[in-house]
Parts: C-alpha cells; sequence; structure tokens
C-alpha cells in the first residue's frame, strides 16, 4: 500500500503540473461562460445572491441558460479570499485535479479487487490531455466527472456493504452531482435506476428508494420554478434546421411516413450517437468546437482505443462482476452529447473517458499477464514508450501550437480582457461606451475583469427574452450599450467594435486606435467627437 501511495502520490503532482504548466497562455483566453462562473461567484461571496440578486441561488440565470450552481458556490471562497481573478475561478479543477486520480484509483480496486489495474487507470486519468484540458477552464464539466466518479464509487461500495455513512455519502454525492451539470442529471437518474434494482427487495430499501426519490424531484422542482429553456434548445429536433431538413425532403417527393421527426430523429441521433465511438473523435479530431478540440487532439490515444477493445474481451471472458455496470456506463455516457445540435462534443460527453480508461486499464493488466515471461517486460516497454510518446505530441501541440491559430482565438474570444482594460481606464473619460456583441456576451467580461460591485448591478441587472438558442442579452447598465448602432450625436462617447463593424461608416479610419491582443489586432476604437 505504501508504494501505491508514492505512485499515486506521483501521478496526482504530475496532473497538477499538467493542469497549471501554460496555463497563462493556454487556452489563449478565458471564455465568457468562465467570466460568468466566475463573477457569480463573486456576487455570492459579497452578497449571497447571484448577479440577479437571487439570495442562494439553486440555478445561475447567467445569459438565460441557467447554469448549474454548484461550481460558482465552489469557486466563492476562493474568490473571497484571493480576489476575483481568472486563478481563483479556475480553483476549484485545479483542486479536482489533484483528487482524481486517487478518486479513481479507489473506484478501480473497489471493480476488480486488484492494485495494478486500478494504479495504471490512475494514470490513463491524471495524464489525459482529454480530461486536463477542460480542468484548464473554469468549466463545470470536469466537476461533474469527479462526482460522477465518487458517487459511483460510493454506490459499488454500498453494494458490498451497507452502512449509515456510505448511504450518506452516496446520497449527498449524487445530490451535489445533481446541481453539478446537465449531464450530471441523466447519471443521478441512472443511479437511482439501479439502487431501484439494488435496494427494492433489501431491508429498509424502500425507505431510501422514497428518500432518493424525493431528492430527484426536490430538484426537478427548480426546472419549474426558473423553467430553463436552454436544455430544450440544445435538442437537436427542436432546432428550425431540423424541421427545415424535413420539409425540404418531403418537397422533393419525400413520403411523410418515411420522413418525420420520429424518424429522421432517430436516424440523425443513431448517426452522432455513433460518432462518439470512431477513431475520428477518440484519437484524431476530438471536440467540433475549436474551443475545446482540434485536429491532431484527441481525447485518447491510439493505444488506448486498441486496448478498450482488448478490454471489453477480457472483461466478459473473465466474468467480472461488474461488466454490465462499466459496459452500461461506456454506452449511456455519449447519450446527452448525442442529443445537442452542437457537434461532436467533448465537455458533454466528458464522463465516457472515465469508463474507457477503466476498461482500457483491465485490458492492458490481462494482456500483460497472458503474454510470455519472456516478452512481459518488453511489451511493458514499448506501451509506455508509444502511449507518452503520443501523449507529448498531443500536450505538444495543445501547448504550444494551438493558442496560436486564429480560429481558436476567436472561438476563445480573445481581447475582452484588453477591452476591460481601456474601458476601466478610460471610464471617466467617457459618457458613454458603445460596444459590440456581435461574439458572446461582453457585459460579463466587463463585469468580471472590472471587479463590477455586485450589490450595484444587481439594481441594473436585466436581461432580454431567449433568443432561438436560449440565451438572452444585456442591452446596457452604466455608461456601456451593447449595440455599434451608435448615435454620432452622442459627442463625448466611444464605439468599440471589431473591424467589420465599421463597414459603411462614414468615419475617418485614419483615426482609429486598436486593441490587440498577442500582436493580432482584435477591436477598432472610435471616439464620437
Amino acid at each position: 500500500m505504501r508504494k501505491s501511495l508514492v505512485i499515486l502520490i506521483f501521478i496526482s503532482l504530475t496532473s497538477l503540473f499538467l493542469n497549471l504548466y501554460k496555463k497563462d497562455s493556454t487556452p489563449p483566453g478565458f471564455n465568457a461562460d468562465e467570466a460568468a462562473f466566475g463573477y457569480n461567484a463573486y456576487s455570492i461571496s459579497k452578497t449571497a445572491r447571484d448577479e440577479y440578486g437571487t439570495l442562494l441561488p439553486l440555478r445561475l440565470k447567467s445569459f438565460g441558460d441557467y447554469k448549474m450552481p454548484l461550481y460558482s458556490y465552489l469557486a466563492a471562497p476562493f474568490v473571497g479570499f484571493m480576489g476575483l481573478s481568472e486563478t481563483s475561478a479556475r480553483m476549484p479543477n485545479t483542486i479536482l485535479v489533484v483528487l482524481l486520480p486517487f478518486a479513481l484509483y479507489a473506484l478501480v480496486k473497489e471493480l476488480f479487487d486488484k492494485e495494478n489495474p486500478a494504479l495504471i487507470a490512475s494514470a490513463l486519468g491524471g495524464l489525459s490531455w482529454g480530461l486536463l484540458s477542460i480542468s484548464r477552464q473554469a468549466h463545470e464539466a470536469y466537476l461533474a466527472v469527479f462526482l460522477t466518479t465518487i458517487t459511483l464509487l460510493m454506490f459499488i461500495k454500498l453494494t458490498k456493504k451497507a452502512t449509515p455513512l456510505r448511504l450518506s455519502l452516496f446520497l449527498l454525492c449524487n445530490l451535489a452531482l445533481l446541481f453539478s451539470y446537465q449531464s450530471g442529471r441523466i447519471f443521478s437518474v441512472g443511479f437511482f435506476i439501479l439502487s431501484f434494482f439494488y435496494f427494492w427487495r433489501k431491508k429498509g430499501g424502500k425507505q431510501i428508494l422514497l428518500f432518493f426519490l424525493g431528492l430527484l424531484l426536490l430538484f426537478g422542482v427548480t426546472d419549474l420554478i426558473y423553467q430553463p429553456k436552454r436544455v430544450g434548445n440544445l435538442l437537436f429536433f427542436n432546432t428550425p434546421g431540423f424541421s427545415m431538413k424535413i420539409n425540404e425532403l418531403r418537397g422533393e417527393g419525400g413520403s411523410r411516413l418515411v420522413y418525420n421527426k420520429l424518424t429522421t430523429a432517430k436516424r440523425d441521433f443513431y448517426n452522432s450517437y455513433a460518432k462518439y465511438f470512431s477513431p475520428e473523435f477518440l484519437f484524431i479530431s476530438g471536440d467540433e468546437n475549436p474551443r475545446f478540440g482540434f485536429l491532431d487532439m484527441g481525447p485518447i490515444t491510439l493505444i488506448e482505443y486498441v486496448f478498450l477493445f482488448i478490454g471489453l474481451y477480457y472483461l466478459f471472458k473473465k466474468k467480472e462482476r461488474y461488466r454490465y455496470v462499466l459496459l452500461a456506463l461506456l454506452l449511456i455516457s455519449p447519450l446527452p452529447a448525442a442529443l445537442s445540435w452542437a457537434g461532436i462534443s467533448l465537455t458533454r460527453s466528458l464522463f465516457f473517458l472515465i469508463p474507457i480508461y477503466i476498461i482500457v486499464a483491465y485490458g492492458m493488466y490481462q494482456l500483460f499477464k497472458a503474454i510470455p515471461n519472456n516478452f512481459k517486460y518488453l511489451l511493458l516497454a514499448y506501451l509506455i514508450v508509444a502511449e507518452l510518446s503520443l501523449l507529448f505530441y498531443t500536450w505538444d501541440f495543445y501547448l504550444n501550437h494551438y493558442p496560436k491559430r486564429a480560429l481558436v482565438q476567436k472561438a476563445w474570444e480573445v481581447g475582452n480582457k484588453e477591452l476591460a482594460s481601456f474601458v476601466k481606464n478610460n471610464y471617466d473619460n467617457y459618457d458613454h461606451f458603445y460596444l459590440t456583441r456581435k461574439n458572446g456576451q461582453p457585459y460579463i467580461f466587463l463585469l468580471f475583469y472590472m471587479q463590477y460591485p455586485p450589490e450595484k448591478y444587481q439594481k441594473e441587472a436585466l436581461l432580454s427574452a431567449p433568443d432561438q438558442y436560449g440565451f438572452g442579452q444585456v442591452e446596457h447598465f452604466d455608461k456601456f450599450i451593447f449595440s455599434t448602432n451608435f448615435d454620432p450625436k452622442d459627442k463625448g462617447s466611444v464605439v468599440i467594435g471589431y473591424p467589420e463593424d465599421f463597414d459603411g461608416r462614414q468615419i475617418d479610419k485614419s483615426k482609429i486606435k486598436k486593441i490587440t491582443n498577442n500582436n493580432r489586432e482584435v477591436f477598432w476604437i472610435h471616439e464620437i467627437k
């Protein structure tokens, strides 16, 4: 055990290093969702209310997407103690990076009662680019992965020996999971189904299930209170494009019996779902959104992809007790992402990597056992060198090349920090600031980087009705008007926008000031005189 502890500490410290190294430049920016979690944490730490003045909210209204609040609650102590910054906003995931290798080790040890596959799985998770790239952000997906792993661990322990402490921890973890991320809700329901089959015939089991059901219903009340539309708008079959596709097919002579919402949705879902198991997603390109993925940055390596199938083979050959649980986790994990119109998503399917690493670790362990002694260490050396080489190239591209790509910088909304700095330094020089809202939610960057007093903003906060994607807009607050349709008579004001925002304007472009990021021109500044 002492040897394993030393190895786990080394894995954990390596994981922390990979979380922190070059974090100031990769990712290349701090996006609007991160700023929203950070500012709401700041608001909660100062006033116990979110940016809209809701006391201890069970959802964060934010951009009208009603984010799960747990990440901001966890960030609030760090923001309160360290001050509002990118570092403090990202601190919860930085802490969890240290803990996840231990959680993964404990889970695999419970599943197989073997030390070596547990250490292998911990190492795979601790070095994983797919997991750690999200941990470098203030993103609730990594939090949900950690909580799902812990909740699963508690459930496995319960099946072996039910004690009041284990039951309490299981229910507490599951409750936290409900408020962590949208995909966490699916896993919570999954745990309820598993618990139903396990506890139904146990003494006191019905009372436990009723309590568990009560937690789910309590959470469901938040949907009735807040009535979030963002989740519904993410479903691909609720988009205008989906309906247009069906109408187009019918207009070309397609039968209503063949081309309707049910049949077309089923086909599109199966196609999307299958992509999550493909080499294209898993070890070639990853997420289609350049904020979370890029060519040559697959979530896992080719070695891991091969051993996924080897591991599945051995799981069923050896008739492992929890083989169907692992298979179910593998098959269920991509479901939330496959139902979305937003393309192949690493963040929405992030827990998918946990059953993959567990099965891969088991496959490596069993294959190593099956190889004749003369070849064992040769195989081990080859696997280590090959795996580390593939990981090195992924990490090298991510750290040194990915942040320099123009498409990536746009996805990460670079320049907003510099824009906020300009506004802060020139706040008293202008009567109004007209700012573009072409790429995201500019108001949240001003709140975050200016550390705008929450108690003041709560009195001004006003969000427009949600658009077709479930997002609202802040039209104005304080001196800030989020539009480039400025009034030429509004002397003593300034307009800040992208270069294309000024196309066709009768302005003297020779007097335009510019905001740059890493010598790249981002915003133009036009003074109204």
